[in-house]
This record gives C-alpha cells, structure tokens and sequence, in this order.
C-alpha cells in the first residue's frame, strides 16, 4: 500500500497550555502537500519519489490491526525529511530508493506497542521517557528497486528476533549488499541505526528537539482522526546519547529509544 496524500489535512498537536495548529497541508500542483509551520512536515512534501507504506496504517505488525487511520500521512521534522531526500537522491543514483514503513509516532500508539511487547532491546518503555518516534527524528525505512519492489532484507518489519540485529549475520550475499547499500546512503547523510533493528533511523541531531506526543489528523469533512491527549508531554532526555561505532557510522549504541 504506497500512500497518497490526501488534498487537505491539518495536522495539530496537544500541549497543556492550548490546542495549537502545527502543520496546514494544502493541496498544490495535484495534491502536493505544505506546511504552515515547520514542526512536521509530510516526507512527500519534500521527496514524492520515496515510497510511503506506514505498516501502523494495516495489519503488517506486531498488533496485527491497524493502528493509525489510513489517511496517516509519514510525518518527520522537516531537517529529517531534507536528510532522507538526499539518502534518496545516493540510492536512486544506482536505481534504488526508500519505503518508508514507519515515521512520526503518536505516543498513544506507541503505548500500545509497550503493551504488546514490553522488551526494551526493541521499544523505548514509555514510562522512562519517549520514542524517537515520537520527536518526529526517527524512521523505519527499508530498500526498494528502480520499480518500488522492496529488495532482499534480513527480516520482515516488526520482526523482533535475533535475524533483526543490524549487522546481518547470514550468509546470503544478496542481502547484504542491500543492507550495506542502505545503511550506508542513511549514515552518509546523518542518521544512525539501532542494534537490534536492522529498518530503524535515527537523525543524529535529534536532542535539538522534544517529544510531539499526540496530533490530529483530519480530512475534510472530520474523517481520519488521531486523538489527542491532555497529558503533559515526557520531556526527561534519554539517558545515554547514541553514537556511531568505529566500524559502522550507522550504529547506534545504547537504550532503544525507538
């Protein structure tokens, strides 16, 4: 399922002090996407080329059920969404680009994940302090080809098993040329990954930015919502900062966080 965007959404998100609109996608030139004010941004508004399919959006997950409406559009600050158009523009480059499986994270969903399973070698425990995903600085992105077919990986998304791990330990050479392909144009352009999780991005940048915990979403005529919660935003930093290891910019040490 490659997402569209829809013609019009506004996209909102909760604070303790007011309901404050953060992002107005308008349509523009055939449904092109824009953003009022610079806190999320739609990926498509700045790269149509990279292939959105949010696996939250249907059944493909560890819930099994969708978890996002399905007019959810893939959500990132707009530093990472310029970060992946340049990882897209290296791999399309040798005829590959990006499928972006997960992006901007509602800390409700992600709630529900920790319920689901609360392994923190795969998920950020949302009493400590929140997802990545949530900051709007983290994606879940895997390879596709020159015709948007997803290519050769370790795992599946949402496969919490050791085949995960991001440095593949198989013996197919196919897979790990596509792997290396990808994990090197997202580290050439400022992200890192996560041991146990070969799809999963972060912006090394991403302590300049605090959790969005909830947004709304909605289309015209009201459809497609993500409810909003009156809590007060995490803002407890994670305790360790991610660092590249000597051997793979990529990697990404320490907690989860995802």
């Amino acid at each position: 399922m490659n997402y569209l965007p829809s013609p019009f959404f506004i996209v909102m998100r909760s604070s303790t002090r007011a309901l404050i609109v953060v992002v107005s996608l308008l349509a523009l030139a055939g449904r092109e996407l824009l953003a009022a004010e610079a806190d999320l941004v739609s990926i498509h508004s700045v790269d149509r080329t990279i292939i959105v399919d949010l696996r939250y959006s249907g059944p493909r997950n560890i819930a099994q059920r969708p978890l996002y409406p399905a007019n959810m559009p893939a959500l990132v600050r707009p530093q990472v969404a310029a970060k992946l158009a340049k990882a897209q523009a290296i791999l399309r480059e040798n005829g590959y680009g990006l499928k972006i499986w997960d992006a901007y994270r509602p800390a409700s969903v992600h709630d529900q994940l920790w319920q689901l399973s609360p392994n923190t070698d795969y998920l950020q425990d949302p009493s400590v302090s929140a997802s990545l995903h949530t900051y709007g600085v983290a994606v879940d992105a895997t390879l596709v080809d020159s015709k948007g077919r997803e290519v050769r990986m370790p795992t599946d998304f949402d496969d919490f098993t050791m085949a995960a791990m991001l440095k593949y330990t198989g013996g197919n050479a196919e897979i790990r040329r596509n792997l290396h392909r990808l994990q090197n144009a997202m580290a050439r352009t400022g992200f890192y990954g996560l041991r146990t999780e070969w799809w999963h991005f972060i912006a090394r940048d991403w302590k300049e930015y605090e959790p969005i915990p909830e947004i709304t979403i909605m289309e015209r005529g009201g459809t497609g919502v993500v409810p909003a919660r009156t809590e007060t935003a995490r803002r407890d930093l994670p305790r360790s900062s991610p660092t590249p290891s000597a051997g793979n910019p990529a990697v990404r040490r320490g907690s989860a966080l995802r």
